[in-house]
């Protein structure tokens, strides 16, 4: 996210930009993703980032000298209960009037069709989009910022920021163990460390951090490089093409927040059981490597982006709830208009770092 909005920012020509990290640049949050893109959203913004997203991804290459590593799969949602049917049928038609003209619903027998080895008497449904996919994150995290740096911009890594220089209300910058960094705006981009950082400038930012397993299988004869993301989303349990095997895992609604990466491999046994009903070529396999990642959730899993409230010179852009790589081309160059020209392009309000304070909000429901 820090390096899409420098990119941008300096893209836009505003000079003198500098990025600041707590350790080395893309080996956080990003480095643990899954790396899926998707439009499959429920509510009209996260639609339209999702389609935005896809387009920039087509194009990253020849505008940042990059290649994303972008691969059209497909995303598959499986639906178990008529209520999830009901509300997926519902973001279908959102999604389709919005202009995701290639997202389809499928009965249960067509997305048997799409993945060997899939268990699908029990499902009221699914639903596919063909152009969703996977990007690279290393590959877009790297891609934002080499061609940040022909703009000029600085990028520090391992330099963690200890304090916020504040006069009166005001964010003037920061201090780092290298010194201090005034600045005329500051922007907190730190994933499941933004609320850390609002607690040394006096605001609570609403992030939780919350783990995430995922293991890597080896070969499995039931998976091609065109099987799509599948998302089994009564359970969320989920798996992908790498390599010769899948990329898998599944949320944990028992997860204490924290910040501890360390796998879990008895959750393994957990998403075994999943596997063994919905894809049982899964058990076939050896678990190849694992790792865990966080997650930033907030209470709508929506996102923070624009201006703190009452923090004069302080920006946020966090808390995407497990979307932030797949929108963070797209959050980059709106947030770096709205910075520059004043004003957003594109209506933001759902994402107000304030809103809670203003009463609900629309949630997006299409989380796994």
């Amino acid at each position: 996210m820090g390096c899409s909005l420098a990119y941008h920012l300096a893209r836009m020509g505003l000079r003198d930009i500098v990025v600041l990290d707590r350790g080395d640049i893309g080996r956080g949050a990003t480095l643990a993703c899954a790396g899926g893109v998707r439009a499959q959203f429920s509510t009209e913004i996260n639609i339209r980032i999702g389609m935005e997203a896809k387009r920039m991804l087509r194009g990253f290459e020849k505008e940042t000298g990059r290649p994303a590593d972008y691969r059209e799969i497909g995303y598959l949602f499986l639906l178990q209960t008529e209520e999830e049917r009901k509300d997926f049928e519902g973001s279908v038609r959102l999604q389709q009037r919005l202009g995701v003209a290639d997202v389809r619903w499928l009965e249960p027998k067509e997305a048997a069709d799409l993945v060997g080895g899939l268990e699908v008497s029990d499902l009221t449904g699914a639903v596919f989009c063909p152009s969703d996919g996977l990007a690279g994150p290393s590959e877009v995290t790297f891609g934002y910022a080499d061609a940040a740096r022909r703009f000029g911009v600085t990028i520090h890594e391992n330099v963690p920021v200890t304090e916020f220089l504040i006069r009166g209300d005001r964010i003037e910058g920061v201090i780092t163990p290298r010194g201090e960094l005034q600045s005329e705006r500051t922007v907190i981009c730190a994933g499941p460390w933004a609320g850390q950082l609002g607690e040394l400038t006096g605001i609570e930012i609403p992030v939780i951090p919350s783990k995430r397993n995922v293991f890597v299988s080896g070969a499995l004869p039931a998976i091609t490089p065109r099987t799509p993301m599948t998302i089994d989303f009564h359970t969320s349990f989920y798996f992908h093409p790498e390599g010769e095997g899948v990329l898998f895992g599944m949320s944990d609604p028992d997860q204490a927040p924290g910040f501890d990466v360390t796998v879990d491999w008895a959750f393994l046994d957990r998403i075994a059981g999943v596997a063994r009903h919905r894809w049982p070529p899964l058990l076939e396999a050896p678990v190849k490597t694992a790792w865990a990642g966080l997650y930033e959730l907030t209470p709508d899993s929506q996102p923070l982006v624009g201006p703190l409230p009452n923090r004069p010179g302080a920006w946020i852009a966090a808390g995407f709830s497990g979307h932030g790589f797949m929108m963070a081309p797209v959050i980059g160059r709106w947030l770096a208009e709205w910075m520059i020209r004043g004003q957003p392009a594109v209506d933001l309000a759902a994402f107000a770092p304030d809103r809670f304070a203003a009463g609900p909000s629309e949630p997006e429901r299409n989380v796994v």
